[in-house]
């Protein structure tokens, strides 16, 4: 009877449920509910971060680099829960315009001016994950492998 009950379920239309592949690391490989659980940590941590009204001195000393950090990394994760080239690129515009939208909500909140350098920050951080994330071939291989005798 549990079986019929499965049969019944609608089927995952949208290809972003899909499972990725596991990642391989050094020590082994990660599970995608373990990848998309550190995903989903870290950029509601990246949010939650964003819209403090009061930041420690340790933290405007390296603003920079915690925006370079959080979003390089945030693309990163992101990247790797990708299936397809076009979910990657995708990802990239979203993550990007998250931070937009983070910086125009403080700006809106504290009546502070727009960080325009903060937004560059986090444009180029993204570019730069998405360029090392293909060049050294993280990425899973394709789902579909051509034939042996195709070009």
């Amino acid at each position: 009877m549990p079986h019929l009950i499965r049969r019944k379920l609608a089927p995952k239309f949208s290809p972003i449920h899909e499972d990725p592949a596991p990642v391989e690391t050094s020590r082994g490989a990660v599970p995608p509910l373990v990848l998309r659980i550190v995903t989903r940590l870290w950029i509601a941590l990246l949010i939650i971060g964003s819209l403090q009204p009061a930041r420690p001195g340790l933290v405007t000393g390296v603003h920079r680099e915690i925006h370079w950090l959080a979003f390089a990394g945030g693309a990163l994760l992101l990247f790797l829960l990708s299936t397809t080239p076009r979910q990657e690129i995708l990802r990239a515009f979203a993550i990007f315009f998250l931070g937009l939208s983070l910086e125009f909500l403080q700006h809106l909140i504290y009546r502070n001016p727009l960080e325009w350098r903060d937004i560059a920050d986090d444009g180029v951080a993204i570019l730069v994950a998405f360029a090392l994330y293909r060049l050294t071939g993280t990425r899973k291989p394709r789902a579909d492998p051509r034939p042996q005798g195709s070009p």
